[in-house]
C-alpha cells in the first residue's frame, strides 16, 4: 500500500501544517468542529503522522524544560537554513528528538535537518558582516539581522549565534578569550566546548559560559534578560570603577534573571523562565489566554505590513495555542479561523474584524 502520494511538499510547509494542526487541536473550541478534517490530514500518509507526533512530543518536552543537546540545536538553527558562516563543516548532529529541534522538526526532523533540508529564505537580506571600527591587528566580526529576519551564524570555534529580528552582535576572539557584545536585540548562544572562556556583554550585564546554551535579550530600556537553556552560566552586573565588584549569579537550566541598567550594586531575583518563548529561533511562540492585541504586537516586530484589530474590541479577544508570529498573513488566517473573524488585507495593514465591511474595503476573507 502506497502512502503520501500527494505532490512533494517543502519540508517547511509540512512542518507548518503540523504546527498549525497542533495549535488547533489543543483548543477545545476549535478541535471538535475540525476533527474530521484533522483526521483526514493525518490519513494522508506516514509523513503527516510523523510530523504531528514530532510537534506533540516536542511540546511535551518543552513544557518540562528539558535540556536540548547542543548538537541538535546547532543543526536546527544553522545547517537547515544554510545561514551559518565562517567555519569548517562540522559532523552531522546526533539524531535525537529534542525540544528546540523538534518543535518545528515535523518530518522526521532530526534526520532531515541534520542533512541540511531546505527551509524558507528570510524575507530580508542580512546586513553585511565585517570589521568593526577601531580594530587593530585582528578584526571584530559583526553579526546582524534586518527587521523581520531570524538567522544563525557559526563562529570559528564551532559556536553558533542565532539572532532575532533587528539584532546586532560583535564578536572578538583571540588566543586567550572569546568575547561577544550584544548591541541590539536578542541572541541565542550555543557555545562550543574549549578552554577559552566565552563571555557575552550586554548593557551592564556579563554572562560567562563554558559549553552551554543560553539567550540574552537587550530590552529597549537597556535592561538585560539572561535565560539559560542548558548547562550553567555565571551572570554579573558590571559596575563602573571604583564601585564594588558584582558577585556573579549561577543559573540552572530553565532559569532566567533580569539585570537593570543601574550603576549600583543590586540584588537580582532568579526566576523560572516560562516555556512560551523557547522556540523563538524557529519563529514560534505559545500563548495561553493571551490578548490578540499582545499577539499582534509580537508579530509586528517581524512584519512589513502590520497586523491590527479593525475595532478596539478585537484586541481584547483571547486566544491560546502555538503560533508562527513571523508570518503575519498566515497568523491572521489562523486566528481568523480559530475565532471566527474576517481577515481584511489592505496595502498598508492586515486587519481582523467581526465581519467584512460594507461597502467592500480591500480583500476581505469572511469569517469561517
Amino acid at each position: 500500500m502506497m502512502e503520501d502520494i500527494d505532490p512533494p511538499r517543502r519540508h517547511g510547509q509540512l512542518r507548518e501544517e503540523a504546527a498549525d494542526w497542533f495549535a488547533i487541536m489543543r483548543n477545545p473550541e476549535e478541535a471538535e468542529p475540525r476533527r474530521k478534517e484533522f483526521e483526514a490530514w493525518l490519513a494522508r500518509g506516514a509523513l503527516h503522522r510523523a510530523a504531528y507526533n514530532r510537534i506533540a512530543e516536542a511540546y511535551s518536552i518543552g513544557k518540562r524544560l528539558k535540556d536540548p543537546p547542543e548538537e541538535d540545536t546547532v543543526t536546527s538553527y544553522g545547517e537547515s537554513r544554510d545561514d551559518i558562516r565562517q567555519s569548517e563543516p562540522r559532523p552531522k548532529a546526533k539524531k535525537r528528538v529534542v525540544f528546540l529541534l523538534a518543535l518545528l522538526g515535523t518530518v522526521a526532523l532530526v534526520a532531515h535537518w541534520a542533512s541540511g533540508s531546505p527551509r524558507e529564505e528570510p524575507k530580508h537580506p542580512s546586513l553585511a558582516m565585517g570589521s568593526a571600527p577601531g580594530t587593530s591587528d585582528r578584526s571584530v566580526l559583526k553579526l546582524a539581522t534586518a527587521i523581520g529576519e531570524i538567522r544563525s551564524f557559526r563562529l570559528d570555534d564551532g559556536s553558533v549565534v542565532a539572532l532575532d529580528t533587528n539584532s546586532l552582535v560583535l564578536v572578538d576572539f583571540d588566543d586567550m578569550r572569546r568575547t561577544l557584545r550584544l548591541l541590539r536585540g536578542r541572541a541565542r548562544f550555543t557555545v562550543a566546548h574549549e578552554d577559552r572562556p566565552f563571555a557575552v556583554h550586554a548593557g551592564r550585564g556579563r554572562v560567562i559560559a563554558r559549553g552551554t546554551i543560553f539567550d540574552v535579550n537587550l530590552l529597549p530600556d537597556n535592561h538585560v534578560v539572561v535565560r539559560l537553556i542548558r548547562g550553567a552560566v555565571d551572570v554579573a552586573t558590571e559596575i563602573p570603577e571604583p564601585g564594588p565588584a558584582q558577585p556573579a549569579l549561577r543559573l540552572s537550566p530553565g532559569q532566567q534573571v533580569e539585570l537593570l541598567n543601574e550603576p549600583v550594586l543590586l540584588v537580582h531575583d532568579i526566576v523560572e523562565a516560562k516555556p512560551d518563548d523557547r522556540a523563538w529561533p524557529e519563529g514560534l511562540k505559545e500563548y495561553a489566554n493571551a490578548r490578540l492585541g499582545d499577539v499582534f504586537a509580537d508579530a509586528n516586530r517581524y512584519a512589513d505590513i502590520p497586523l491590527v484589530g479593525e475595532t478596539a474590541d478585537i484586541d481584547d479577544i483571547r486566544v491560546s495555542g502555538v503560533f508562527r508570529i513571523t508570518d503575519s498573513a498566515r497568523l491572521a488566517r489562523n486566528v481568523g479561523d480559530l475565532r471566527g473573524l474576517a481577515v481584511i488585507s489592505r496595502p498598508k495593514s492586515i486587519s481582523l474584524a467581526r465581519r467584512c465591511p460594507v461597502p467592500q474595503q480591500g480583500n476581505c476573507r469572511p469569517p469561517s
